[in-house]
């Protein structure tokens, strides 16, 4: 940057004091290599001093010099130089520097030196935000000696009428070079070095070691000699593999491998689990000069780990039984434990859901009401058994013939309730007749005879028979009683009141 510096005020000088308007031009050319290239420089320099370069790869730093490099091309393209000055007039006579009018290609270069120059100046504000106070004095200097010279360009770009088109910009540089080297050298930036050394390597409680590209350790803190169980003579200069030797699976990884972020399990009589870290240091030419070596040991956290996933697989299986049991105890809620078939309770919460939903998507829905035939002369005469059997079948013959969609209840007793979603009324009457006659010819085996039973059954329709779940249920049951009414075994249609 200071060899930049260098060129822009040795030739910006020679062009002030060259009568010669031929060499005059060729001075102001070569002015220009230095005006376009230390915007750069002061970039990089910022962006290296403030640790901000881990981006600046060798293909990224070639695109900031492609405006720089136009630029050159048009100051020494006769055909182009039009470009960037439009025209160069001495300031007076041949004497001075030129007065110049910009060119487009003049501005292209000014958005990108001051976009630099802005970009610089957020780097070092964000990082004397974050340093301690022992840093902020070099960055406030820093950003002193970047604001002198580039307010003065600034003043010399707007060209105010009080002001003589002379750049002092050059010349302000000394100014920012003096303070520059005040903030490196003057500020007790070295004198930091051996403490910071000291508090990383010397406090660390991690294994830390430092080798060269020969594998041979150069510095080691005392954390890995009381892993180690090893004196510093016998760790610092020698090789790794021999330091390493009792834990070979530590030396195994470092030997394939320039680069690593694992966990390693050591074994023996106390095993350990390591989380180990091999970063490389590279010299600016992208060589390999050693690498750091760094273990940190996790032994009781992966045990932990291991009881709470051991613990947390326990409680999983314990929540998944809980689940079952919930789940059983909310079957056996809803179902009844004779015939298999949900209970009253359910019809009761599910009802009006059933109605809620047929009023909103415009479908019907049918009831039948069932009640088995002379029930208590089967209990009476073959005992509750035979009863309890009678029951189980109905409810049987009702789960196979009726659709998923529909819901069978016993409602108490001997009595049935089959809920149809989106059935007419006359569909229902024709089903409710095929469950009817299909029960009347099941025979049922009990104790060496044949039984058969038969049942009563009445159909209602909502919203035919009533405006709601339960007033529809009751027309079904009253239709239901009428059948009974009529001699029993057969199917009424509720007729209204």
């Amino acid at each position: 940057m200071f060899l930049g510096l260098a060129v822009w005020a040795f030739f910006y000088a020679v062009t002030a004091i060259t009568t010669d308007l031929e060499i005059k031009h060729l001075w102001l050319k070569l002015e220009n290599l230095g005006i376009a290239s230390v915007p750069v420089f002061w970039f990089f320099f910022v962006a290296r001093y403030t640790k901000q370069d881990r981006w600046l790869s060798r293909p990224v730093t070639i695109l900031f010099w492609i405006v720089p490099l136009v630029t050159w091309i048009c100051l020494f393209s006769e055909s182009w130089f039009h470009l960037y000055y439009t025209s160069t007039t001495p300031f007076d006579g041949v004497y001075g520097p030129f007065v110049i009018t910009r060119g487009p290609w003049y501005m292209f270069q000014l958005v990108q030196t001051y976009g630099l120059l802005a970009s610089a100046t957020i780097m070092l504000v964000w990082r004397l935000i974050q340093y301690r106070n022992i840093y902020r004095r070099q960055m406030v200097t820093i950003l002193v000696a970047l604001a002198i010279p580039w307010l003065i360009n600034a003043l010399y770009q707007a060209g105010p009428d009080w002001l003589p088109p002379i750049d002092l910009t050059p010349i302000s540089f000394t100014l920012s070079a003096l303070l520059i080297s005040v903030s490196v050298f003057g500020m007790e930036l070295f004198d930091l070095v051996p403490i910071a050394r000291h508090l990383v390597m010397e406090q660390i409680p991690e294994l830390v070691l430092v080798v060269d590209a020969n594998d041979r350790v150069l510095d080691a803190n005392p954390t890995t000699a009381t892993w180690l169980q090893k004196s510093e003579n016998e760790i610092i200069g020698n090789n790794i593999f021999d330091v390493l030797s009792q834990w070979p699976q530590l030396a195994d990884r470092y030997k394939h491998v320039n680069e690593l972020r694992d966990e390693i399990q050591i074994t023996g009589e106390a095993p350990r689990t390591l989380e180990v870290t091999i970063s490389p240091l590279y010299s600016p030419f992208n060589l390999l000069e050693g690498r750091v070596f760094m273990a940190h040991d996790v032994t009781e956290h992966r045990n932990m780990e291991d009881k709470l996933k051991q613990a947390n697989r326990s409680l999983q299986e314990q929540l998944t039984q809980i689940e079952l049991l919930q789940e059983k105890l909310r079957e056996q809620a809803i179902r009844d434990s004779l015939t298999g078939v949900f209970n009253r309770r359910y019809l009761a919460e599910t009802l009006d859901q059933e109605v809620a939903r047929a009023q909103r998507k415009g479908y019907p829905i049918s009831i039948i009401a069932m009640d088995i035939d002379h029930f208590k002369q089967f209990n009476d005469t073959y005992g509750h058994k035979c009863g309890d059997l009678v029951l189980q079948s109905l409810g049987k013959l009702l789960a196979e013939r009726c659709r998923q969609s529909d819901i069978v209840c016993r409602y108490g007793g001997e009595e049935f309730i089959v809920l149809m979603p989106d059935i007419d009324f006359d569909v229902a009457l024709s089903r409710a007749e095929n469950l009817r006659s299909a029960f009347e010819s099941s025979v049922l085996d009990y104790e060496n005879e044949k039984l058969q039973a038969t049942f009563s059954a009445g159909v209602a329709s909502y919203p035919l028979h009533g405006p709601n779940g339960d007033i529809t249920l009751q027309a079904a049951d009253r239709a239901l009683y009428q059948s009974k009414a009529d001699g029993r075994n057969r199917v009424t249609a509720y007729k209204g009141e």
